[in-house]
């Protein structure tokens, strides 16, 4: 824990054997093969053959595998766009536009080289499924381009909810949905291609399993700021009941903090602690100054920390009172801590409300720290 004195001033295997592939051609169903040698001799297309051997249990992999990729697209990939954009307002309004452009662009992208290179996608990785051509190889970007563009008619999920893509791989013989039908495309399990489809992925299989790892981070991110923003806040009153701030449902109280603090309170798990100390202004001379009252905290802090360095003040308002925000980076215990201090006056009071975490952690904290400092204010307001 992160400790601040503060101050008081006062107080199976499919090996598609030969037998399978010399049956009569008038059995097999057109476009099963493919012209071959001088004579445009036709051969079966081997994952055509295999693929009408598969009952509804390659359906439910599809599905599993959509819904995974659709997961980590939009929490994945949706929360790295989220927080980059969320970073950029900090210094200007992002064009959401743009940002909603890149998402799909990059969506499109995932689809597109993934499938078109290895035939997975991180939910295929998963399922154990590939996409492949006729000869049980990954498809190549031509034929990936057009299962992609297909793919935001047949599968997307607002636009018919994926109905047609399930529908058309239920019913048809070699279980195919449009994309595939027009790209000349399978979907087969990958334990049935033996080494066919296996090799010159070694990195792309790593990159796959890199991109789940950022994409999980991303997700386990993104739906902890959701709920986060959903589950309503808790309101921390002062030991006199005169103040109060609101935090986070995550934020919890705790007075071994600063026991002269009104109030204590910390996120527990990112290392992030507020502390406010109120004292009356009857306590100090009358022509005492919120100007005067910062320079003597700031003083007393700076004393309290090894190799301090102070940001530039800044005259603000929280929540209509007036206020003087300053940073304060320095280090206790030999641990670099980054503080942001603000003064506060109010008609009967001087306050001091102190936010510090971890300075390598600052920079994403501040945001935070900043919302629950603004919603200090008087309980009879």
């Amino acid at each position: 824990m992160l400790y601040l004195t503060g101050i008081k001033l006062t107080t199976g295997v499919y090996h598609l054997e030969e037998h399978n592939l010399s049956k009569n051609p008038s059995t097999v169903v057109p476009g099963e093969y493919a012209a071959h040698g001088s004579y445009h001799r036709r051969e079966p297309d081997k994952m055509a053959v295999l693929s009408a051997t598969y009952g509804a249990s390659i359906f439910f992999r599809r599905w599993a595998a959509w819904m995974i990729d659709f997961i980590l697209i939009v929490f994945g990939y949706g929360g790295l766009v989220y927080f980059t954009a969320k970073k950029v307002s900090e210094a200007e309004t992002p064009n959401m536009g743009m940002v909603v452009m890149l998402f799909l662009i990059g969506s499109f992208c995932y689809y597109l080289l993934l499938e078109g290179l290895t035939g997975y996608t991180l939910g295929k990785f998963v399922l154990r499924i590939q996409v492949v051509n006729g000869e049980g190889r990954p498809p190549g970007m031509v034929k990936s381009l057009i299962r992609t563009l297909i793919h935001l008619v047949d599968t997307n999920p607002l636009l018919f909810l994926g109905l047609p893509a399930g529908l058309c791989v239920l019913v048809t013989p070699r279980k195919q949905r449009l994309g595939d039908m027009a790209a000349s495309t399978y979907v087969v399990k990958v334990r049935d291609l033996g080494t066919v489809g296996r090799k010159k992925t070694g990195i792309f299989t790593g990159a796959i399993i890199l991109m789940t790892i950022i994409s999980v981070i991303f997700a386990v991110s993104l739906i902890s700021s959701l709920i986060t923003q959903m589950v309503k806040p808790e309101v921390f009153v002062s030991k006199d009941d005169q103040f109060a701030v609101t935090a986070p449902w995550n934020w919890s109280r705790d007075d071994t903090i600063n026991e002269d603090a009104a109030i204590s309170i910390k996120n527990e798990f990112t290392e992030r602690y507020v502390i406010v100390l109120s004292e009356p202004k009857s306590d100090f001379d009358s022509s005492m100054t919120l100007q005067e009252y910062k320079g003597i905290i700031k003083d007393h802090l700076v004393s309290g920390i090894t190799a301090p360095e102070l940001g530039d003040p800044s005259d603000i308002l929280v929540n209509g009172y007036p206020a003087i925000e300053f940073t304060l980076k320095g280090e206790v215990e030999g641990t670099p801590i980054m503080y942001n201090v603000t003064t506060i006056e109010t008609p009967s009071h001087y306050h001091q409300v102190l936010a510090w975490t971890y300075a390598s952690r600052y920079s994403r904290a501040q945001q935070e720290l900043r919302k629950i400092r603004d919603s200090f204010r008087e309980m009879n307001r």
